[in-house]
């Protein structure tokens, strides 16, 4: 038996303002800051927790969750400015248009003969059916109950459509019945049958569209809690919850009641197990809640389930989850002997041992905390419907979210032990909810060549949607981890290879005109040439840089589309460990400055000017481009192309608009004017020797004549 010094007890029960619980949003970036990642223990989601206390109660998932199930929930038409329920659209909806037309005029009705006589038409268990609900709406219970039983009376082949509805209406119209007349018979039995009858059809396969025998679990769990008996309320709520919104209501309605009564109320109650797992789950998933709004309730609750030993021991894990909460570390040590083989036990243990310094103990319980969501994993073969009412979400869903954020955790704390590939490997599995944490470590920690072997390891095997091939999309892991993989192979200069890696085929394309230009500058024998492929190049830079070279995180940030700046890791940051930090240096941006590629589009703007003539529109056209895309965020270094442009440039008509609106270069003139250049240049050259040169040409003139002329002399000569 457990036995707790009462001082230590007294102690960790007094609530502390310096610790804070992680509420239902989790930070961006697990990695950003360890310190908090490491001590904070996310507050578990009450409607999981709950699930370990439900009845066993048929599977319903066969009818509500299979896939084409037609549902109806209470709905609001807001053309109409008017509620519709469920049973209004499954009768529209369900039937042919002249059955919903009578159906409609029978519930107008105003005595059930005339509703049965305005159904004539209609099959037995529709007409028996809504001449019922008619009674009913009259609180004609008796006669309601006497056409029910007529419907079920008929041959199952005869009222599928409606037979679900009967059951389920049967039984609240006994209980309405018993209140009228108030009647001391006990009626509960045979309602509770009906019930129980309504829930093993449903899961055999009985149609159910408006998924009574979900309600009927809550309404058997009323009648429990009626009777006094909570242990049943409890499990019935708790099974409930699995498939509606009203389970996990009720079942914090009933915590919240339990949590109100005084001490000589609760503590007899709190022996009652199902009770005393309820609270406890309560506390440990409303904590931040209680801790802000009624600290002195929960003081109190926490006295209450701690004095029992037996109620500790049941409890250790979700008490211990408390005392972590609040920082009562003493107490959780006392506790975690006695911890379960759940999840959150591991997780708590993880927690434990990282506060301890235990590092390799702790990566030890984390991966114990992942292994343990297997069995959880095999539930989720059979969806579930329910949705929790603030994350819309399935319950497989937010136990997918706990195993991912244990996954992504022990991803973080291989990442500080040096284990970069396990870590990766850890994140990446978590999936793109942590695609932040992943891309730091693909995008600043791994080298190039180990991102591309552990690319190699995750292929896309199918193109998804262009929509989704971004972050914001829900995108797969693996198609955001080959884009990132092609810009940092861009950025390294590989073309061809990075062009294998983006998914987006115009993304291929656009990597492909950068590399001809890169390549076609790089190989051109004319500074003209070469000066229009770099141009060609820049442009690409500026307007598709974010797509084809910006980093995933700093300084571009293009996993928000370039649009949102948050802080950065600080390569600096001295609580990074060595190893890591000389890695992070390594690969940092050579620019650093937002955007990074901007200032990558102007130098290859400004080198494509330093290949034409200082005389042409080019020149001052391409300078002009290289000072607009640099005007906003870097202006000293726009002005100093600027001031390049009026030392060197020529005088143009847009001068004054310059590095704002700047015209395309005109490289066919550019080709012209240094070819007018040079022949300037000759007869600059040249004019200072002009006489000289004059006169040596007719010295050259007159000695290539005189041969000529003394032969001509000479046959004359020999002529006479």
């Amino acid at each position: 038996m457990l036995k707790f010094n009462k001082a230590l007890l007294l102690t960790s029960l007094a609530l502390t303002s310096s610790v804070m619980a992680c509420g239902p949003d989790f930070p961006m970036m697990l990695s950003s800051d360890r310190a908090q990642t490491f001590a904070v223990l996310p507050e578990p989601v009450f409607l999981v927790e709950v699930q370990t206390l439900a009845s066993v109660v048929p599977d319903l998932s066969a009818v509500l969750a299979k896939p084409g199930a037609v549902v109806f929930e209470d709905s609001y038409d807001y053309q109409n400015d008017r509620w519709v329920s469920a049973t209004t659209q499954a009768e529209q909806q369900l039937l042919s248009n002249d059955q919903a037309k009578i159906v409609q005029q029978m519930r107008q009705s105003s005595t059930v003969p005339q509703a049965l006589s305005v159904g004539e038409a209609l099959p037995a268990e529709l007409r028996f059916y809504t001449a019922a609900a008619v009674a009913f709406a009259q609180k004609d219970y008796q006669q309601a109950i006497h056409l029910f039983r007529q419907l079920l009376a008929l041959p199952l082949e005869q009222q599928q459509q409606r037979r679900s509805w009967a059951l389920y209406s049967l039984a609240r119209a006994l209980l309405q019945q018993k209140v009228v007349e108030q009647n001391d018979q006990n009626q509960n039995t045979e309602v509770s049958a009906l019930y129980s009858q309504l829930q093993q059809e449903v899961a055999a396969g009985l149609p159910d569209p408006l998924q009574l025998a979900v309600a009927s679990l809550g309404e058997q769990a009323k009648l429990a809690k009626q009777q006094g008996d909570w242990a049943g309320a409890i499990g019935l709520y708790a099974a409930q919850s699995r498939w509606s919104e009203s389970g996990r209501a009720s079942l914090l309605l009933l915590s919240k009641e339990l949590a109100a009564m005084p001490d000589q109320q609760l503590i007899p109650l709190a022996q009652t197990p199902a009770v005393a797992a309820l609270l406890s789950r309560y506390l440990m998933t409303q904590f931040s809640a209680l801790s802000y709004l009624q600290p002195e309730q929960l003081e109190r609750l926490l006295a209450v389930l701690n004095q029992l030993p037996d109620i500790q021991l049941k409890n250790a894990t979700q008490l211990a989850t408390v005392a972590y909460q609040q920082g009562q570390f003493a107490l959780v040590k006392l506790l975690l002997p006695h911890l379960d083989q759940s999840p959150q036990a591991w997780w708590l243990q993880a927690k434990m041992a990282l506060k301890a310094g235990d590092s390799s103990k702790a990566a030890e319980f984390y991966a114990k905390a992942s292994k343990s969501f297997a069995p959880l994993a095999k539930q989720a073969e059979k969806p579930a419907v329910q949705q929790d009412y603030y994350s819309k979400v399935s319950i497989d869903e937010l136990q997918t979210q706990q195993h991912c954020r244990i996954q992504a955790e022990q991803g973080i704390l291989e990442l500080s032990r040096g284990d970069y590939l396990q870590a990766i490997s850890l994140l990446t599995a978590a999936g793109s909810e942590y695609w932040q944490d992943t891309a730091y470590i693909a995008e600043r920690v791994l080298t190039l060549d180990e991102l591309i072997s552990f690319t190699a390891l995750h292929p896309v095997t199918a193109v998804p949607e262009k929509a989704q091939w971004h972050y914001f999309g829900d995108t797969a892991v693996e198609v955001l981890l080959h884009h990132l993989t092609a810009r940092r192979l861009m950025r390294a200069g590989e073309y061809q290879q990075a062009q294998a890696y983006f998914v987006d085929p115009e993304l291929k394309q656009l990597a492909k005109r950068y590399q001809q230009h890169a390549e076609k500058a790089a190989s051109s024998w004319t500074d003209n040439t070469k000066a229009q492929a770099l141009f060609e190049q820049a442009k690409l830079a500026r307007e598709h840089g974010l797509e084809l070279l910006g980093f995933e995180l700093a300084p571009d940030y293009q996993v928000f589309y370039g649009q949102y700046e948050p802080y950065e890791i600080e390569a600096n940051t001295p609580a990074l460990p060595t190893t890591e930090l000389q890695r992070v240096k390594s690969s940092a941006s050579t620019y650093n400055n937002r955007f990074h590629y901007r200032q990558l589009a102007a130098e290859l703007s400004a080198e494509a000017a330093k290949l034409v003539p200082h005389n042409s529109q080019a020149f001052a056209a391409t300078l002009c481009h290289s000072t607009k895309w640099l005007l906003l965020r870097q202006p000293e270094l726009a002005k100093g192309y600027y001031q390049q442009y009026l030392q060197q440039g020529p005088y143009v008509r847009w001068g004054a608009e310059f590095g704002q609106t700047c015209p395309e270069p005109d490289f066919m003139a550019a080709k012209k004017r240094q070819q007018d250049n040079w022949q300037q240049q000759i007869r600059q050259s040249v004019r200072p020797f002009k006489l000289p040169i004059y006169s040596a040409a007719v010295i050259a003139l007159l000695g290539l004549a005189y041969p000529f002329w003394r032969r001509r002399t000479q046959k004359q000569g020999r002529a006479s």
